[in-house]
């Protein structure tokens, strides 16, 4: 009877552990299956290559993103759509002019695309855009209307929120990807249009944005419009002040006039007591009167570009007086410097105005 018993437990033990081994077998099987699908199969894929691109932002891996896109064929492909007949609705220049800006832009193509390059791993490297002012100086040929942050911004590559991959389509060895967007700036859904394709050694990548310039033209035309609306409630504050501005201008040129080597001290005074009493509270009132009016969202960037003029100017003032009533040369290079940066993003406000002008006056004619 023991034997019998004993028999049993050995069959039943075989067949436990015959059940386990296959167990063992079809797990093993399974991820060995689930590997070889990954490794050999999905990361092949389009999908992949979009997925990728999300976990390199999201890990701050450069190399892992420029795996998945190739900006060597992608940012020269956009730099065109951004500035192909950019200055056709400008009116206001000869044809000689435009086509002499036309041919500084594809001067300039691979010192702008390079150094966009340097901001996208800027951007993936630490999650925060850089602002390159001195990128800027690269063209400080602002009758063309732009300078590279400025460029940057007419892109809208800071402003752009992914939000989901609505569908992808695979044909051979190229396909479309279907990608929901938002612009911040004007809260604006959009769908890009993604062309992706696959290398010889499997591997996907985009290379291009179809209807890239189509998505500018929406936001342009949207910040236009917000940007009008803008300059339409701020134009009281803005006239007021450089009324008042033109005066003081005046009078701190009557008050500077020299006639011995340098300020006498009753100049001085007039100076300070001028300056403190009237140049600064009228730009502090400005700027106060600026930042109580409701700001469309297709306005915001040229609002931060006026904001910052006030702020450097009032900051120059304070260094110039400091400056000169301390005698201190150091404060006084301080106020010329600030002086400096805040036409620089003066003229920057006023090319931003003078398209959207253009771009009015167009649509009259149309």
């Amino acid at each position: 009877m023991e034997d019998i018993i004993w028999k049993e437990k050995i069959a039943h033990r075989t067949a436990r552990r015959s059940w386990e081994l296959l167990a063992l077998i079809v797990t093993f099987s399974f991820l060995l299956g689930a590997w070889a699908w990954y490794f050999f199969i999905y990361i092949k894929t389009p999908e992949y290559a979009l997925h990728n691109i999300q976990s390199a932002i999201e890990s701050h891996d450069i190399g892992d993103f420029r795996k998945s896109v190739n900006l060597d064929i992608l940012l020269p492909k956009a730099y065109d759509d951004l500035t192909t007949d950019m200055f056709k609705d400008d009116k206001t220049l000869p044809l000689k002019t435009k086509t002499l800006f036309e041919n500084f832009y594809i001067l300039i193509k691979p010192m702008i695309i390079s150094g966009i390059q340097d901001d996208i791993s800027q951007y993936i490297n630490t999650g925060l855009w850089k602002k390159n002012e001195e990128k800027g100086s690269i063209l400080k040929g602002q009758q063309l209307g732009i300078d590279f942050d400025e460029f940057i911004e007419r892109s809208n590559l800071r402003n752009i929120q992914l939000k989901q991959i609505a569908s992808i389509h695979k044909n051979g060895k190229t396909a479309i990807a279907e990608i929901k967007i938002c612009e911040e700036y004007t809260k604006t859904d959009f769908t890009l249009r993604a062309r992706l394709e696959q290398e010889a050694n499997g591997n996907w990548q985009v290379v291009y944005i179809e209807n890239y310039k189509d998505f500018l033209n929406t936001i342009q035309t949207l910040q236009e419009k917000d940007i009008t609306n803008y300059l339409q409630s701020t134009q009281t504050i803005i006239d007021s002040h450089n009324k008042t501005g033109k005066k003081q201008q005046e009078k701190f040129h009557n008050i500077m006039q020299l006639e011995h080597a340098g300020l006498t001290d009753l100049q001085r005074l007039k100076l300070q007591s001028f300056i403190e009493s009237e140049v600064i509270p009228d730009n502090e009132a400005r700027d106060a009167e600026l930042k109580s009016v409701a700001i469309p969202p297709g306005a915001k960037h040229l609002h931060a570009l006026r904001l910052q003029v006030d702020a450097l100017t009032i900051a120059s003032w304070k260094n110039f007086l400091d400056g000169m009533m301390q005698n201190n040369q150091k404060q006084l290079e301080e106020a010329e410097s600030l002086h400096k940066k805040a036409l620089e993003i003066d003229q920057k406000v006023s090319i931003i105005i003078k398209h959207a002008a253009t771009s009015r006056e167009l649509t009259k004619i149309l």
